[in-house]
């Protein structure tokens, strides 16, 4: 097995457990390659899940970077982006970032795969080019902070089915009184939230194994970890 691992870009948080204090590998303490549990604060949690292993996870302040489309046989411009795009593997489980009720689901042209969730506060969380839409999540259905919506794909820029026209990552838009807000300042802070509370509990994982507390480990393991992703 391989040891558990916290992965953060953006320079915020790097934590690796070191040798000294990694289980042995053949320890049942050690936690397999997993993504970690929703972190919810303030009812509201990051879209996209982190692994505790070598999760790639990337994003930047991209809000209203400029996009062009083929028109006529020539690159003109087409409009800005009203979202932000969060780079991850394609298949990573994203999660609902509030509670809400779904209002659509399925294949927009330049979207793809997409859903749209009303949340209680009002605002329409908007999640773009999804490899799948997982089960249940149909418009009407109700979902909490941290449900599973979906996966991370490359649908989109085409007719149903169209894919790998660009690299697989999240877009994820929020709309807000009728208009698209910059879902960045949001993004960073839920990020920054989310890796400073699974850091934290690996940190108390490592003190437990070091303790021989296998009972309190494998509670808190289990509080911490989703059930192992195949």
């Amino acid at each position: 097995m391989r040891r558990a691992t916290t992965l953060a870009v953006l320079g915020l948080a790097v934590l690796t457990v070191p040798p000294s204090t990694a289980p042995a590998q053949d320890s049942p303490l050690q936690p397999p390659p997993a993504y970690y549990r929703p972190v919810i604060t303030d009812g509201m949690t990051f879209p996209v899940a982190r692994s505790n292993w070598h999760s790639v996870i990337t994003f930047g302040r991209d809000w209203h970077d400029p996009r062009f489309r083929m028109i006529g046989g020539r690159w003109r411009l087409a409009g800005v982006h009203e979202g932000n795009d969060i780079i991850s593997e394609e298949g990573t489980p994203i999660h609902s970032m509030t509670s809400g009720v779904v209002e659509a689901v399925g294949w927009t042209f330049y979207s793809g795969t997409r859903v749209g969730v009303r949340g209680t506060d009002g605002r329409y969380y908007f999640y773009a080019h999804l490899s799948e839409v997982a089960l249940g999540v149909a418009a009407g259905s109700r979902v909490e902070a941290g449900t599973v919506l979906g996966r991370v794909g490359n649908t989109g820029y085409g007719d149903p089915g169209t894919e790998d026209e660009f690299p697989p990552h999240l877009h994820l838009g929020i709309m807000e009184g009728g208009s698209w807000v910059d879902p960045y300042p949001t993004v960073r802070r839920l990020y920054r939230e989310s890796v400073q509370a699974t850091t934290r509990g690996e940190r108390r994982l490592a003190r437990l194994m070091r303790n021989g507390d296998t009972e309190r480990y494998e509670r808190l393991a289990e509080r911490l970890y989703a059930e192992t992703e195949e």
